[in-house]
């Protein structure tokens, strides 16, 4: 069945290439009046104009994705051109890609609530099974505006007349309310095996989706929810564990096949060959993306790997690649690069490390091993990019030299140290820590199994829930929740770290309520970052400016590269000057507030 959604989106897309009109922005009345679904399989096709918000350039292909969260303390733009304001906290509501993602995310409330008005009484759904899917997608877009916009409007029903659209903002928390009541609603018809996972949703990805709801409920930034903290830490406890005891087949739960991959590069892998994992399940679901636009039948609309990924710019010769081209817009911080090497490490871990022979390659997760280096560091902060670079030894013998500069590694075809102060990060892996890029989905056409010229389109899939995210939530939730850390809390952290090839201090190191929330924050780090979670984590814990601000002096450390007028080290300099209060919330589009007078920009903008 999840196959056949994927074949339906698709479908949908190619409308988009044949004719300029997606199946997707079709007029509501049009795809939904009464002889519209004459079959099961003109319901699926239905559900699947539902989910393809999700895979729309301005909501996980990009926009929403990437450059409105994945700006954080951990990740940031290596770029300083003007039309990157996002990325540079130098936005404001007429900014392009804030209203192409609130419009796409109400275009998917939209086509909810038309789906769910035309099965609702549907000889083809009669035990509501696709109504209850529908119903759960539409809280949760209507969680992702009330997460990154606050006020926003409530949508519970198609728009039939010009004066449906004005429409006056819900309060954040009474949103937010509604969302979780709504997700709850939707259990009881939720699929309780993982057959439809991860493209679709099932019961285990309700419940970790309602532990993250839960949790940013619990936040510092939701005006009024003061009374109600406690509660929702209990909340998102309870349903974190709901997942994890069918993880383990606890008693009470419906045992599932759910373990974390004993490779942590294994899951993004499989994400970039667009190859679910149906033998660990670790991904619960994710945005699916299909092709590279170099034909009508492989259309996508996402640019997972073109605009986050391993720089690899060559302009000719594509069939030869090792890595397709990439822009790489985003690289890994110095804070990230120290929480994986210095922050929470043993004595042991650490005289390992030390003892890391140059020529080794870390990115083999044995070696890793080895030395007890992080593999998710490995990964996600990998010591090379296809950028090309000369004259710092040493280089990979390249299969394809210059005629000038023998010793140059050339772009999309070698592996390209990055370099700091005349030494590369082949002769030591430890020196440019800050300006290493987001490798966590590259193009390395062993992975992505085609040459794709300059292509900007991807076949990339992006995750929406993890189990690891699930053992981390349960972790933070129950520290919140009772005042103080429990062995099994302790626990589902120790098994993340286990996964990545660490050694996890004894849990009396961090028997303290506020030691073991630090603990868990910075390990959510390690483990989800470039997933566009960091941003709500920080707002959440009422924390983000202050550790957003830290960039304007981490640039000033010896160990981020000395040349402090380099791009990427500006592009970090002006996000920690630009960042305000106001920048916890995105403004409401301009263009919406023309249309709909009802509505009110956001405090501060």
């Amino acid at each position: 069945m999840a196959k056949k959604i994927k074949y339906f989106i698709v479908v949908s897309a190619l409308s988009i290439a044949v004719s300029s009109c997606s199946f997707l922005d079709m007029d509501p009345n049009t795809i939904v009046r009464n002889s519209f679904y004459n079959s099961e399989a003109e319901v699926i096709h239905g559900l699947a104009g539902v989910y393809g918000a999700l895979g729309r350039e301005s909501v996980y292909g990009n926009y929403y994705s990437l450059m409105l969260s994945n700006i954080d303390d951990l990740s940031y733009s290596n770029r300083t051109s003007t039309n990157n304001f996002s990325q540079l906290y130098a936005h404001d509501a007429s900014s392009t890609e804030i209203f192409e993602a609130w419009t796409s995310l109400y275009a998917g409330i939209g086509n909810a609530n038309a789906f769910m008005e035309a099965v609702e009484n549907s000889e083809f759904d009669p035990e509501h099974k696709y109504y209850n899917e529908a119903r759960f997608m539409r809280a949760y877009y209507h969680f992702i505006l009330a997460q990154a916009w606050g006020d926003v409007p409530k949508k519970e029903h198609s728009a039939t007349s010009p004066e449906d659209v004005m429409c006056a903002a819900t309060p954040q928390h009474e949103l937010l309310k509604w969302v979780a009541s709504e997700m709850e609603a939707c259990l009881p018809l939720a699929e309780e095996t993982l057959e439809n996972a991860p493209s679709r949703v099932v019961k285990v990805t309700m419940q970790g989706i309602l532990a993250r709801v839960y949790l940013f409920m619990a936040g510092a930034t939701v005006e009024g929810n003061e009374a109600y903290r406690k509660d929702y830490y209990g909340k998102a406890r309870e349903y974190a564990w709901e997942v994890i005891k069918s993880a383990r087949g606890i008693e009470g739960a419906t045992s599932l096949n759910i373990s974390l991959n004993p490779s942590y590069s294994q899951v993004f892998i499989n994400m970039i060959t667009d190859t679910y994992d149906k033998t660990w399940n670790e991904s619960l679901w994710e945005v699916d993306f299909l092709g590279d636009r170099s034909s009508s039948a492989a259309w996508t609309n996402g640019r997972i790997g073109d605009c986050i990924g391993l720089q690899s710019n060559a302009s000719e010769d594509f069939s030869n690649w090792a890595c397709n081209y990439s822009y790489a817009y985003y690289n890994g911080s110095l804070k990230l690069f120290n929480l994986y090497y210095e922050t929470d490490r043993t004595d042991n871990d650490v005289a390992l490390m030390a003892s890391f022979t140059a020529g080794d390659d870390l990115t083999d997760e044995s070696v890793a091993e080895k030395y007890h280096w992080d593999k998710r560091q490995a990964w996600n902060m990998c010591p090379y990019n296809y950028s090309g670079n000369t004259h710092v030894p040493p280089y990979p013998t390249p299969e394809h030299v210059s005629g000038t500069h023998p010793d140059e590694a050339q772009r999309s075809y070698d592996k390209t140290p990055y370099v700091a102060s005349s030494v590369s990060t082949a002769m030591n892996a430890t020196v440019a820590r800050g300006i290493r890029n987001c490798g966590k989905w590259r193009r390395e056409t062993i992975y992505e199994a085609q040459m794709s010229a300059k292509d900007l389109y991807t076949c990339i899939n992006f995750p929406l829930l993890r189990y690891s995210d699930v053992l981390l939530m349960f972790a933070e939730a129950d520290n919140e929740y009772n005042g103080t850390p429990s062995q099994e809390a302790y626990n589902c952290v120790k098994e993340v770290r286990d996964r990545a090839g660490i050694e996890t201090r004894p849990f009396a190191d961090y028997s303290s309520y506020t030691g073991f929330q630090q603990f868990v924050r910075d390990e959510r780090g390690r483990e989800l970052c470039f997933e566009s979670l960091r941003k709500y984590d920080l707002i959440r814990w009422g924390i983000f400016v202050e550790e957003m601000r830290g960039y304007v002096t981490d640039i000033q450390d010896p160990d981020w590269p000395v040349n402090t007028n380099s791009t990427p080290n500006q592009a970090a300099l002006l996000i920690g000057q630009n960042v305000q209060e106001r920048h916890v919330l995105l403004p409401i589009p301009s263009i919406e507030l023309g249309v709909n007078t009802s509505l009110t920009q956001n405090k501060l903008w």
